[in-house]
């Protein structure tokens, strides 16, 4: 996961993109990118909505540098913090934490560049709602 243009973006590399399962799910999604590298170690980049599933997959198998990078919906966002959260308040055995714990003991299990972004702070409301419905508790202290 990384945070490209204030939005929740998830990188598929080549071990990932292997699976041809993978690559066909990734043509329904919102594209930020695909690149790989030619052998003159040029980045090369694709617009992925004009190729096809078939012909991706042909240059994915062919690079050993290729990467696409998938804009998340705002639910997948919601989802990923609310599993991070949730994993979080888990292994520290508590139901009840306040924003600041919370806040630190995300930071310190996924890229501070996420947990400081904009994405965190939308998402943070629905996440603490998504907690609460589940039996958790996250006191307002600070920004955090």
């Amino acid at each position: 996961m990384r945070i490209y243009n204030n939005q929740l973006i998830k990188v598929f590399t080549k071990e990932d993109l292997i699976n041809s399962e993978v690559i066909g799910k990734l043509k329904g999604e919102e594209p930020v990118g695909f690149t790989f590298r030619d052998k003159k170690n040029n980045i090369v980049f694709y617009e992925i909505d004009k190729i096809t599933a078939t012909e991706l997959q042909l240059m994915i198998r062919k690079s050993t540098t290729a990467t696409i990078a998938i804009k998340l919906k705002s639910e997948e966002v919601i989802e990923y913090f609310y599993s991070i959260s949730k994993i979080q308040l888990l292994e520290h055995n508590r139901t009840i934490c306040d924003d600041k714990e919370l806040y630190a003991w995300m930071n310190s299990s996924i890229d501070s560049g996420i947990v400081n972004s904009s994405v965190w702070d939308d998402a943070k409301p629905k996440v603490v709602e998504k907690l609460q419905k589940e039996g958790f508790t996250v006191i307002k202290k600070n920004k955090g």
